[in-house]
């Protein structure tokens, strides 16, 4: 059987794991509600997805559930994250090595009803294979309780979208990370602010940005910011985060691979939407004969669905808006494609004309 674990430590499978959550519980402020709500989905149907864009914190919110449902009857608490893996068919085998169970050849028989608490981070890439199987073993194994991360959607019993931070919050964030770096900036002050909408409230974007004080004046900080061109390549001073984390760019290049070539054709038109837009005016600007209005169609849900692109609140409901951060990488592949001049163009003819 897995090897019993304390509750403080987890077995952690696959080559290149890391710990979730390399900016440590600076990461969960603002996140009390979320992961309550998570933890009671996961203890209802044992098999939960925390669904949402890079950066965003899925992985330190899995982190903090598993911290609230120990002490529990558990006979093994285990972890493992698939960023490193690639080669399809070897899920399974990535599950048994975050459990102990080498060399068992049927897991759900191994786990058997033991009750096993388990998180699986970064399944994007193996979106479909990692439900396939999770699905299996928590049906197989009456114990089991499984916690997900993904950027896009998974067919699990329950799912839970996470969102970026309210401003409050994200600010909090700002101004408690910035201490870290010797940098003296209140949450309610005038540059945590303006930072924070500027990023959209995305934890490890604001984070990011607070990391830059390292090195920079507050002062200086603030118009390098509005810059997004320069805060997608902003490193990370953190080490222990993830490689995919330790910039705006990485992270979102890692999105970017995911996406289909008719998706990564839409995100870098839509960016030329400065404003709210709905898919009747992608149709209009983004159609041609590289992108049919079939295919486009299929890829403004499949943006979505990833969170390129995010739905406004009501009475909004109809129209989309593409995060500032995520807009400037998708800008920056349109001038690789050649296309910004003309995209920018028919746009402006779009509002012109009264959309």
């Amino acid at each position: 059987m897995p090897e019993p674990l304390d509750g403080r430590s987890a077995a952690r499978g696959g080559r290149d794991a890391e710990a979730p959550g390399g900016w440590d519980a600076a990461a969960l402020i603002g996140r009390d509600a979320e992961a309550a709500e998570v933890e009671g989905l996961l203890r209802e149907h044992r098999l939960v997805a925390v669904v949402g864009p890079g950066g965003v914190g899925k992985s330190a919110l899995a982190a903090d559930v598993v911290r609230r449902m120990l002490p529990g009857p558990w006979a093994a608490v285990a972890a493992t994250d698939l960023a490193g893996l690639e080669t399809p068919g070897q899920v399974s085998h990535w599950m048994a090595c975050a459990l102990r169970l080498w060399g068992r050849p049927r897991l759900a028989e191994a786990v058997g009803q033991r009750p096993t608490l388990l998180v699986v981070d970064t399944c994007e890439h193996l979106a479909e294979e990692c439900a396939d199987v999770l699905v299996r073993l928590v049906n197989a194994c009456a114990g089991m309780h499984v916690l997900l991360t993904s950027r896009v959607p998974l067919r699990t019993p329950a799912s839970y979208p996470l969102r970026p931070l309210a401003p409050e919050a994200a600010a909090t964030l700002f101004a408690r990370t910035a201490r870290r770096f010797g940098a003296s900036v209140t949450p309610e002050s005038e540059l945590a602010r303006r930072i924070c909408i500027s990023l959209d409230g995305l934890p490890l974007a604001v984070q990011l940005a607070a990391g830059g004080l390292a090195h920079r004046t507050p002062d200086e900080l603030l118009p390098f910011v509005s810059r997004l061109r320069h805060v997608l390549d902003l490193t990370s001073p953190v080490t222990a985060l993830p490689s995919r984390q330790r910039t705006l760019r990485a992270s979102l290049s890692w999105s970017h691979r995911l996406c289909t070539p008719d998706e990564r054709l839409l995100w870098a038109r839509c960016s030329v939407f400065a404003e709210p837009f709905t898919l009747r005016d992608a149709l209009a600007v983004c159609s041609d004969e590289w992108l049919a209005a079939g295919p486009l169609v299929t890829a403004f849900a499949g943006l979505a669905a990833q969170s390129v692109i995010t739905p406004e609140p009501p009475p909004h409901t109809a129209s989309f808006r593409m995060p500032r951060v995520t807009r400037a990488y998708g800008r920056q592949r349109l001038e690789l494609l050649g296309e910004e001049a003309e995209f920018e163009r028919r746009c402006g003819e779009w509002c012109v004309s009264g959309r």
